[in-house]
């Protein structure tokens, strides 16, 4: 007689229980719903912790999963779950999930796990075998109809270029890293819709440059990294990453504690709509920059402040990225505004480029405004 283990018994207790709906009847389901799904870790953001509104914290991570149906589709999975180590998403496993519930967001269609619901990774099911078979014996390479939110482009000029370099960004699913979330738009969208805000939270992705970082204010040497506290928190295992003082004590721990370097920088962004100041902070300060904060304070206190700044001088302009920029109601002095942030951030994955497109509005336009001496490089950028 064959013996299971207790955890194998009750893997397959759970695999028996699933009811699997392919992504594309989903589309078709009276909004919202709950439905069982399974299908290919396509692409996964990084897990993020944030504070709810009742002052819980919370932890999420974003997956793009898709099937043989040809359909791709976001889900969010919160807690324990998120904060799995990526390894566990990276080379697009085959995921089965019981009470996804779907609902309408930004456009589009967006699947969030239920706190009763069930995650299994590569379970041995028909569907997760038949999902597997289609992705490896061609499904990788399909063009996939992404439901969760519209398709988008946007152009880009290089001003540090001889030639004018218009980009055009398309969005569509990677191939297996991370993903940045957020409604793409251009950079004037993304002021716009800030500056419409008036209570809920929303998060938004534009594809720019680094045109600046703030090194003084007043002619005040701004700092461009703290020292914080690796504490973990209690709860979430999360560090603490509050101010230490010079001896690296932290006044919400209350203790000495060991620190670590944080860039905290004030970074211009600029796309061909147009530029905005936004908040940086670490680690999206890290791919901004191409260097880490500890590289950046071991810089400054060898080299010096000039050799710092003449470094990330070098990095404007340098390098197309995806932002991701979170914008909140806020209160200042009595004065209701919108407070924007850069929680994330990474360079570009160019799968194509230097493809010319004279047949795009956009270029068409450019030809006809701009001098015909010009020289313009149209590249198509599928991030």
């Amino acid at each position: 007689m064959r013996l299971y283990s207790t955890r194998s018994m009750e893997l397959q207790t759970m695999e028996r229980s699933f009811s699997v709906v392919e992504l594309r009847s989903v589309k078709g389901k009276t909004l919202p719903c709950s439905v069982d799904v399974c299908g290919i870790v396509k692409d996964y953001d990084k897990s993020f912790a944030f504070t709810s509104k009742d002052g819980k914290d919370l932890v999420k991570r974003t997956l793009t999963l898709a099937d043989d149906s040809g359909i791709s589709m976001q889900v969010t999975i919160w807690g324990d779950r998120a904060k799995k180590e990526d390894s566990e998403f990276e080379g697009n496993p085959v995921v089965a999930m019981k009470g996804v519930s779907v609902k309408e967001w930004q456009g589009g269609l967006s699947g969030s796990l239920m706190e009763g619901g069930s995650l299994a990774f590569n379970p041995d099911m028909p569907e997760a075998h038949k999902v597997k078979s289609w992705w490896t014996q061609g499904g990788h390479a399909q063009s996939l109809t992404f439901i969760s939110q519209a398709r988008h482009f946007e152009a880009v000029w290089h001003p540090a270029s001889d030639e004018h370099a218009l980009v055009i960004a398309l969005q569509t699913s990677g191939g297996g890293g991370a993903r940045i979330a957020g409604k793409l738009m251009d950079v004037l969208e993304m002021k716009q819709k800030s500056e419409q805000l008036v209570n809920e939270q929303e998060m938004y992705s534009a594809y720019c440059r680094l045109s600046s970082v703030q090194l003084r204010k007043r002619d005040e040497i701004q700092p461009l990294y703290y020292n914080a506290c690796l504490e973990p928190k209690e709860g979430n295992g999360l560090p603490c990453n509050r101010r230490v003082d010079e001896a690296n004590f932290c006044a919400v721990c209350n203790k000495t504690v060991k620190a670590a370097p944080r860039l905290n920088l004030r970074c211009r962004f600029e796309d061909a709509t147009g530029n905005f100041w936004v908040t940086t902070f670490h680690p999206a300060a890290e791919k901004v920059l191409g260097m880490t904060a500890q590289e950046v304070a071991d810089i400054e206190k060898s080299e010096g402040r000039e050799v710092v700044e003449a470094k990330l001088k070098s990095c404007y302009y340098a390098q197309i990225l995806q932002v991701q920029l979170r914008a909140k109601p806020d209160n200042y002095n009595g004065e209701q505004r919108t407070n924007v942030s850069c929680p994330s951030a990474q360079p570009i994955n160019r799968r194509e480029h230097a493809r010319f497109m004279p047949h795009t509005k956009l270029c068409r336009r450019q030809l006809q405004e701009g001098d015909a001496n010009d020289k313009i490089s149209l590249i198509v950028v599928l991030a």
